[in-house]
């Protein structure tokens, strides 16, 4: 490799370790927005929406019509879990920890190694099956069930954890079956059919009239849509096409990191030793699950 392309692939590992150190901080900032969970929805894929076609016209770029035409069938499935994915995150947010919420929502590896053996026939390793039971073991620690019992909240914000890291996988496995788009088209479809799923459902569920209206609530909503979504996304694609798997998977890990100690230093939410034994076993059966799959690509 020579010097220019060594360049070029550390700006993108710089790119990447920013954005996930972006990522990091979504639920942090979440707590600052006191509105119903399908408000941040739609308010982050609006501003996101807006903000990618504005660097695209930027960048004298504009959506293939073509392609998402061709694949307007798996966007609009794929935004219908990704509506669910989000609320699911958020409603975690509101009921437990930003480590518990973060690290139960992390177990989407699990799931792709459960969908893959279900949808793609994939053979089911005995390492691959000790990563789910390992990762299905964290997920008990971090939530709160080993020492509290079923405490309601903290198992209502694990559930709702859990089910968003699995309406995730299924976004990413829907992703698969997409033919000839790039990543942003993707995400620029995602992101507007969201916005106009999310407006009736929140004027449905009367989500509009609970919405408490700050300055802090706003600022951190354009800053989820702008910074997090519109112009992390663009940073974020933008890396990983410059990267191997290996090194997008690895470094994705900063993420799950950074909410950790954030919950605990920065917002001062307990953190127990069941936590970080879970956090262990959570992150290190997924990166496990992930190393398997990389070598086996490779």
């Amino acid at each position: 490799m020579n010097k220019r392309d060594m360049d070029k692939r550390n700006n993108a590992r710089l790119q990447l370790i920013f954005t996930m150190l972006l990522f990091g901080t979504i639920g942090a900032l979440s707590r600052f927005i006191n509105m119903p969970s399908s408000i941040i929805c739609l308010g982050r894929a609006f501003f996101g929406v807006i903000t990618i076609l504005i660097l695209l016209t930027l960048r004298r770029e504009r959506p293939d019509a073509k392609a998402i035409r061709r694949n307007i069938g798996w966007l609009l499935l794929s935004s219908v879990l990704m509506c669910c994915n989000w609320i699911c995150q958020f409603e975690a947010y509101k009921y437990t920890t930003i480590a518990t919420s973060t690290l139960c929502y992390y177990m989407q590896p699990v799931f792709y190694i459960l969908i893959g053996a279900a949808v793609f026939s994939e053979k089911l390793t005995a390492k691959r099956l000790g990563c789910v039971a390992v990762a299905f073991c964290g997920m008990i620690m971090v939530s709160g069930v080993i020492q509290t019992g079923f405490h309601i909240s903290e198992l209502k914000g694990a559930i709702f954890g859990v089910s968003g890291g699995f309406f995730y996988a299924l976004v990413v496995l829907i992703n698969k079956y997409m033919k000839d788009i790039s990543p942003v088209n993707t995400t620029i479809m995602q992101l507007a059919l969201v916005s106009v799923i999310m407006l009736p459902y929140s004027a449905a569920t009367g989500a509009f009239a609970e919405v408490n209206v700050t300055v802090t609530g706003i600022i951190c909503l354009l800053l989820l849509g702008v910074l997090h979504t519109g112009i992390g996304y663009i940073i974020y694609f933008d890396a990983v096409n410059k990267l191997p798997t290996q090194t997008v998977g690895i470094l994705s890990y900063i993420d799950p990191v950074e909410a950790v100690l954030l919950s605990a230093f920065f917002l001062r939410e307990p953190i127990t030793i069941y936590t970080v034994i879970g956090a262990v076993m959570i992150l290190g059966a997924a990166a496990v699950s992930e190393l398997a799959g990389d070598k086996k690509a490779v």
